[in-house]
This record gives C-alpha cells, sequence and structure tokens, in this order.
C-alpha cells in the first residue's frame, strides 16, 4: 500500500513538473519565434485594444481593475497585428500578477496617440510598481518577482522583443515613476500609414 501511495504521489510530482517544463517550452518558442511571417494589416486602435480587454476578461476579474483607454475610435494604423495583440496581452497579465495586490482601486490607462512619424503607447497601471533590484533588467530573460510562484521571467523580455524586432519599434520602461508602472511603446508609421 505504501508502495502504491509513493508511486501515486512520485507520478503526480513528475506530471506536475511534465506541466512546467511544457509551459517553459512554450514560452522559449514565443521569444524565439520569427514574427516576420506575418504581414501587415489596417487595424482601428480602439477596437484591437477593446477586443484584446474582451479576450483577457476572465484574468482581469481577479484583481477588477478600471481600465481607462485614451484613443480616438477613428486611428487606424498598420501593423502586424498578432504580436502587437500578444504585448497588450502580456503587459496586462503583468499589471495583474505582478502589479496589483487585491483587487482594490486598482487602475490600468492606456493612452494612444499619433504624430507624424510614429503612434505612440503610453501604458500605465497603479500597483506596487517595480521592484528597485530589477529596474535596470526588466527587459532580460528570467527575470521575475515570483520565482517559485510559477513566474519565468520571460514575459518582458518577450514585450521587448516583439516591440522591437517584429513591431520594428522601441519600449521605455518609466524607472523614475514613483508610484505604479508605466511603459512607452512608440511604433514607427509604414508609408501606408502616413497618407
Amino acid at each position: 500500500k505504501r508502495f502504491i501511495d509513493n508511486g501515486i504521489e512520485n507520478l503526480d510530482l513528475i506530471y506536475r513538473n511534465l506541466n512546467r517544463a511544457a509551459e517553459l517550452v512554450s514560452s522559449f518558442k514565443k521569444v524565439a519565434v520569427n514574427q516576420d511571417g506575418e504581414l501587415n494589416s489596417l487595424v482601428n486602435m480602439h477596437d484591437l485594444i477593446s477586443n484584446v480587454m474582451l479576450s483577457m476578461r476572465t484574468d482581469l476579474l481577479e484583481k477588477a481593475p478600471n481600465v481607462v483607454i485614451h484613443c480616438s475610435s477613428q486611428l487606424m494604423f498598420e501593423t502586424k497585428v498578432g504580436p502587437l495583440q500578444q504585448v497588450l496581452q502580456q503587459l496586462l497579465s503583468n499589471s495583474v500578477i505582478h502589479g496589483f495586490r487585491d483587487n482594490q482601486n486598482n487602475e490600468i490607462e492606456i493612452t494612444v496617440e499619433r504624430n507624424e512619424s510614429s503612434l505612440i503607447i503610453n501604458y500605465y497601471d497603479n500597483g506596487i510598481g517595480v521592484d528597485k533590484s530589477i529596474k535596470k533588467r526588466i527587459f532580460d530573460p528570467f527575470v521575475t518577482t515570483k520565482r517559485g510562484e510559477g513566474g519565468s521571467g520571460l514575459g518582458m523580455h518577450l514585450v521587448y522583443n516583439l516591440v522591437t524586432q517584429a513591431l520594428g519599434g522601441s519600449v521605455y520602461f518609466d524607472d523614475q515613476s514613483s508610484k505604479g508602472t508605466r511603459f512607452i511603446i512608440t511604433l514607427p508609421l509604414t508609408e501606408a500609414n502616413k497618407i
């Protein structure tokens, strides 16, 4: 009986670790994947953000943030939709997992503006902010405050890779922010966007 009990316990442990390994491999594939295959398409930015919010409704429910979107409902932008959706999903996910302690008074603000050369996405949450020890390394792989709690530390590294490589833009982390977390993503306008 003891042998069978130990066997069941060991199988459970193996199963959980295999799942964890599969999740890590999946994360590696996302980070390493070459996103050049996707073609640019014209997208309504307000609709894109709203659709991402809708797809993440269940994830957001736990911390119940009030999400405010400042973006013209007429703002059209030509981009690779898949990578941009992944970036927004990862930022929202980070706010929920790392930024908010409970479900009280949580806010996320997404501001999208366009100038003559680029589209600027300003993402802000009023959470606990980023620990001093990792501020300078936030885009490095395997940097996480949730070590041992399921965090792989690949989320912001993925955001950086997607923005700089797949979307040809830049992402800036405001490490001077005294409260909450702010990211500023700048995406260049294509010729079609300049019309």
